[in-house]
């Protein structure tokens, strides 16, 4: 059964923010955790000098889980204004690659080989990061968590995103669709996705 376009954007919406709000209830169970801690070894201060080593232990895993809330918390509010210029676009194509990466690692495992570059695309923002989520999720293999690589690619006038999977991918006809509709073109190889996008 095909879905509409409204159906596919709650599907994203649903399958982006699943995981990421599962990663922010992790953050916040682990921080929980480190201040329980901190508060134990400040109660057996009493029974002599707190170790330091286990107090830079607690202070510097609470501070990477606050750096990683803070960029799920970044890339979703950026998700939610994705769809402010409207679906004529403009879009930028690297922020919606690092987005959907960003979100769906828990499942999806994605993996950025180099910095997402800014491109600047004529194209619906929603349907821009629903492309890009299909082609992860064609590319990654969840149940085996393995890495799935993306390489972002600049060119003079296009950005090409090539999904590197592990065994052969099959495409549906609707991806190719949706990448028609955007103005871009798909290449696939055996293990290979290739999307290029015209910038402008």
């Amino acid at each position: 059964m095909s879905l509409t376009p409204d159906q596919e954007t709650t599907v994203l919406m649903g399958a982006v923010t699943a995981p990421a709000t599962h990663d922010l209830m992790n953050v916040l169970a682990i921080i929980n955790e480190h201040a329980g801690l901190l508060s134990d070894l400040l109660h057996l201060k009493g029974s002599g000098a707190l170790p330091p080593e286990q107090l830079e232990k607690s202070i510097a895993a609470v501070e990477a889980q606050v750096a990683r809330g803070r960029e799920l918390l970044s890339h979703l509010n950026s998700l939610a204004h994705a769809p402010d210029p409207g679906p004529g676009g403009p879009a930028d194509a690297g922020a919606a690659l690092e987005e959907v990466v960003c979100l769906t690692r828990r499942r999806l495992h994605g993996r950025l080989t180099a910095p997402a570059p800014s491109a600047t695309v004529q194209a619906d923002p929603m349907k821009l990061r629903l492309l890009i989520f299909r082609l992860l999720e064609a590319a990654s293999h969840p149940e085996q968590a393995r890495a799935t690589d993306i390489t972002p690619t600049l060119g003079e006038s296009t950005l090409a995103l090539t999904f590197q999977g592990h065994d052969a991918m099959e495409l549906p006809g609707a991806v190719s669709a949706l990448a028609q509709d955007l103005d871009g073109s798909l290449f696939r190889t055996h293990n290979t996705l290739c999307l290029t996008l015209k910038r402008g």
